[in-house]
């Protein structure tokens, strides 16, 4: 018997429990019968598989229903966005990683060989750092702005760790400093009215002023190690991060 003969479901089952998408393309590339299948189920596929591979899901899932609710709350009688989650999902990943190599190439870490060995360049490690911080960075700019949703936009910030705060602070900055809107079709303009009210919450939430009058310092991480003196999404210098306070 050969695996075509199996029932349509058990092959999506198949496609399901495959550890990364390289299996999954190379199974819908042995035969017309195993395309199909993925061509029918591609969305339960994706994110079957998606839960495992990409290791920033969670946090672009949360992204996702942040976005839907945002729309629900603008225009309740309407249908959902004609985008399907799975486009959704795709079209937030490529933005992230537009955002992911305007930073790299503002903070040229390359250059920092005598730190990082053989591997100056940036890592998946430090991309997926990033980009998480970034997708946080993005719910917390659609919850914001739908004024039902700001609580939830509060509620986001104190369940975040001190590490993902320390996370939210650096993209922000990045942000506001660094952000010249070259990021071709992707759509985000940091510039524009959307990212403001988020920027402004995070800058208020981590004001170091603030927490400095309560005893907490800002980790001190010296300038050869930390281009432009962003530091929290590089291997080399992980080792501060135990030096952040445990309650911020």
């Amino acid at each position: 018997m050969s695996i075509i003969d199996l029932p349509p479901e058990i092959l999506c089952q198949i496609f399901q429990s495959t550890a990364d998408f390289s299996v999954v393309n190379a199974l819908a590339r042995t035969s017309r019968a195993l395309h199909s299948i993925w061509l029918a189920n591609s969305p339960a596929i994706f994110f079957a598989v998606a839960v495992r591979a990409l290791p920033n899901f969670s946090d672009a899932e949360r992204l996702i229903i942040a976005q839907e609710e945002a729309h629900t709350a603008a225009v309740p009688n309407f249908p959902a966005p004609s985008l399907s989650r799975l486009e959704r999902f795709l079209f937030n990943a490529r933005c992230a990683s537009a955002a992911c190599k305007h930073w790299d190439e503002v903070c040229q870490v390359h250059n920092l060989a005598h730190l990082r060995g053989n591997n100056p360049a940036l890592r998946p490690s430090e991309r997926a750092r990033f980009k998480r911080s970034f997708y946080h960075l993005w719910t917390l700019s659609t919850l914001s702005n739908t004024p039902s949703l700001r609580p939830q936009a509060l509620k986001f910030l104190d369940a975040c760790d001190p590490v993902e705060l320390a996370g939210l602070d650096e993209i922000a900055i990045w942000a506001y400093g660094y952000n010249d809107n070259e990021f071709g079709d992707s759509g985000l303009d940091f510039k524009d009215g959307t990212w403001n009210a988020a920027l402004q919450m995070i800058g208020q939430y981590c004001a170091w002023d603030k927490k400095e009058k309560s005893g907490h310092r800002r980790v001190p991480v010296s300038g050869h190690e930390a281009p432009l003196s962003f530091w929290v999404f590089f291997d080399h210098t992980q080792h501060y991060l135990g030096q952040i306070k445990a309650h911020w």
